[in-house]
């Protein structure tokens, strides 16, 4: 014990040593600090930036003279207040995740010796299931869809639900992106949340159904998208409206039907099949034979 006290109080004098050291060079203050993180971020999309400047924000209005604090100084035990005064855990882990980002700047710029959000566990979120559409809902949905005043949406409305493009990605696809001799849909860097590129499988029964809407050139989505999609999703009653439940049953019925967790991993973009599993499956009322008409031309 004794000798596990010495340790700890050589590295408390090592630490304080170095800091110390630092306290030689540049001080730079948090406010800074996000300003510059921001600008070496300067290629991200506009709303990943938005989101890191708005969290940061309010984490100086949170915490008074948080602004002008030298990040040197800034510690494990400030950084737990801080995101103790997120809110719910899915709000601590957002914010956590920014504050790391910002922290880790630092350090690579030498503002700061070390990242002390790295000290603190990212909290435990308890994933709620989403119910995936039933076969009644996906029948209102792509009827209504195939209608001459919402028609414009089918070719979205298809990469949703048989290719599982997230809701903000699709916006950002255009028909050139669509490969049909390779039977894939290429999401480059720019298009995707995560920044890295993918190919998802292009299945016939989507295939089919870009065919029905007709050749089509430049953007996937229409003008006045949203309002355009939230018509589509109104008439065929489906509010509210469970945000991104068209992903969750491409992955449900995808996992029903091929059994291939590696491929549906793939082109869902995830890096481990761990948040497949707690968060996108859900089995519930959804029978072999149901899956096996969802990846059928012309059964919807």
């Amino acid at each position: 014990m004794k000798t596990q006290m010495t340790d700890k109080m050589r590295l408390r004098e090592s630490l304080r040593l170095a800091l110390a050291l630092l306290g030689e060079g540049e001080t730079v203050s948090f406010s800074r600090a996000v300003q510059e993180s921001l600008q070496a971020r300067a290629g991200r999309r506009p709303r990943t930036l938005a989101e890191i400047r708005s969290v940061c924000t309010r984490l100086i209005r949170v915490a008074p003279g948080l602004a002008e604090r030298p990040v040197r100084e800034i510690g494990r035990r400030d950084c737990m207040e801080l995101l103790q005064r997120a809110g719910t855990p899915r709000q601590q882990h957002k914010w956590r995740a920014i504050l790391h980002g910002v922290f880790e700047h630092c350090r690579r710029q030498e503002w700061c010796l070390t990242n002390p959000v790295e000290l603190i566990p990212a909290p435990l979120l308890q994933e709620q299931e989403i119910r995936p559409l039933n076969w009644a809902e996906l029948q209102r949905l792509t009827r209504l869809a195939r209608c001459a005043p919402h028609r414009c949406c089918m070719p979205a409305l298809g990469l949703m639900l048989w290719a599982g493009v997230r809701p903000a990605e699709v916006t950002r696809l255009h028909w050139q992106d669509i490969d049909w001799e390779e039977s894939v849909i290429s999401l480059r860097p720019m298009h995707s949340k995560t920044g890295g590129c993918r190919h998802i499988r292009l299945h016939a029964v989507l295939r089919a159904w870009l065919r029905e809407y007709g050749p089509g050139q430049g953007c996937i989505c229409p003008s006045n998208w949203q309002r355009r999609w939230r018509r589509l999703r109104d008439g065929a009653g489906l509010t509210p409206w469970r945000q991104d439940v068209l992903r969750h049953t491409f992955a449900s019925y995808h996992a029903k039907h091929f059994h291939h967790f590696a491929h549906l991993q793939e082109d869902m973009g995830h890096r481990s099949a761990a948040l497949l599993r707690t968060r996108y499956l859900s089995m519930r009322g959804l029978t072999a034979g149901l899956a096996a008409k969802f990846w059928s031309p012309g059964a919807l």
